[in-house]
């Protein structure tokens, strides 16, 4: 839906800034409420904190219950910011300041922080996102069990494209966790092992409208940690769908297990279930605002 200028510029604004993520600091405060007054929004207040303090700067934006609250941070900052527009509502502009940034670029492209937020605020469009859920956690871009635990040990060397740096730092972590297989549950017909198990919002696949009320899962198998890490890196960017090695299923529903503790992911963040989980589909999740026209920069 289009958003007016004007009627956004009536609205309260609430700001939290991760200053310790890598593409931000303690001097992002004032450039975003500088960007902010020059788009004419004036009701605007703001919580820099760093990562053990963030919590409390989204207790202190709840009290003060923002229309709009603009998040500039990582993956994990990113995410509880989605779900707390999903639990108190309110529009949600989630700006790039981490390493992933896998929300945010599905939302923006490949837009500096600054310049997804004047395109926002000059010509705004609201959409809202479906999600994924894993117990208490959402996911609005994608989850990932099992293998790519590759992320959270080399993701700079994979980013930056450096993948036998990559392979050398994870090669004793994949063997040990190749010793056991995730298990999948889709539904009665659809069940098995693998090392992947990828489960994709309507967001950014590329079969699925955003009105399709489901994931799409993507069971991936591969033979050696090589393959898994080139694997690893394109599923990042949603480029891997016509791999022979992975298995693309449409599903409301999906449960996996194995019997060591689950490598999760949930948006870039990991996070720890235990060694079993179900995941659903979650069809009015969070309502964010991006630019109308998302190529400009």
């Amino acid at each position: 839906m289009k958003l007016s200028h004007d009627h956004l510029s009536e609205l309260k604004f609430g700001v939290i800034i991760n200053s310790s993520s890598g593409g931000c600091d303690s001097e992002s405060e004032a450039e975003i409420l500088e960007i902010l007054k020059g788009a004419g929004m004036n009701d605007c207040k703001t919580w820099c904190a760093q990562a053990d303090q963030i919590e409390q700067s989204f207790e202190q934006a709840a009290a003060h219950k923002p229309e709009v609250l603009i998040v500039l941070g990582g993956d994990g900052t990113i995410r509880t910011a989605a779900e707390a527009c999903h639990q108190h509502g309110g529009y949600l502009i989630p700006l790039p300041g981490g390493t992933m940034n896998m929300l945010p670029r599905a939302l923006y492209g490949e837009l500096s922080w600054q310049n997804a937020l004047k395109n926002t605020l000059s010509d705004p469009l609201t959409k809202e996102l479906s999600a994924g859920r894993v117990a208490d956690k959402l996911f609005f871009v994608a989850a990932v069990v099992g293998a790519p635990v590759l992320w959270a040990e080399s993701r700079e060397s994979v980013r930056e494209g450096h993948m036998l740096d990559a392979v050398e730092k994870s090669t004793v972590a994949f063997r040990t966790m190749f010793d056991s297989k995730i298990q999948y549950s889709i539904s009665p017909e659809e069940t098995g092992e693998a090392e992947v198990v990828a489960v994709i919002c309507p967001l950014i696949s590329k079969t699925m409208l955003d009105s399709e009320q489901a994931l799409e899962a993507a069971v991936i198998d591969v033979n050696n940690v090589a393959g898994l890490v080139g694997l690893a890196t394109a599923a990042a960017f949603g480029k891997w769908r016509d791999d022979k090695r992975v298995t693309l299923i449409k599903t409301g529903r999906i449960a996996v297990q194995s019997t060591k503790d689950i490598p999760l992911f949930l948006d870039g963040e990991r996070v720890r279930i235990g060694n079993k989980a179900e995941i659903s589909f979650v069809p009015r999740a969070a309502e964010v605002i991006m630019p109308r026209r998302r190529n400009r920069q």
